[in-house]
């Protein structure tokens, strides 16, 4: 039992986290971040210092763990007949929905953001026009992947939260 409340409030927790940060993020930070130019630098410099980019993947794959550990105990060691259940199928949809943004965030949005990190100091370094016309235009085709990939996992993750909120009412 004590392991249950333990997983329940690691995974619901570190899920309000995930979710809220990836909100925050695609909404105000990036954005502002854009409109803000060249001293956007400073600001992803300041966000590696604090280690944003390994604490969020980490809790992230923390409140995936304790999902997948509090479906081992629900499931009855991942029994067929609670996943043709419909609460079963539900938390294994929202689970799913929560494993594929991850996996999207950290092998695709994660490399895309890093490249445009060099981009952008490349382009900062730049001296020559034809240059930084090439870097802006790569720049602009890497904010665009990351804008599709960022709320293609914020959707995925808002499908997550809501089939585990849901999950428990589903007969």
């Amino acid at each position: 039992m004590h392991e249950i409340i333990v997983l329940r409030v690691v995974h619901v927790l570190g899920g309000l986290f995930w979710v809220g940060s990836a909100l925050f993020n695609s909404i105000y930070l990036f954005p502002a971040m854009k409109s803000a130019g060249a001293a956007a630098g400073a600001i992803m410099g300041s966000m590696r210092q604090r280690h944003l980019f390994i604490v969020v993947p980490g809790i992230a794959l923390l409140t995936i763990l304790s999902g997948v550990r509090l479906m081992w105990i629900t499931s009855a060691d991942f029994s067929a007949a609670y996943f043709q259940s419909g609460r079963g199928s539900t938390f294994a949809w929202g689970g799913t929905f929560a494993i594929v943004a991850f996996l999207l965030g950290v092998f695709v949005g994660r490399p895309t953001g890093m490249r445009m990190g060099t981009v952008q100091q490349a382009l900062a370094n730049a001296t020559d026009d034809p240059t930084r016309g090439e870097l802006s235009g790569q720049l602009a085709r890497l904010n665009r992947r990351s804008m599709i990939i960022g709320w293609t996992a914020n959707a995925l993750l808002i499908l997550a939260a809501s089939f585990m909120a849901a999950a428990r009412y589903v007969v």
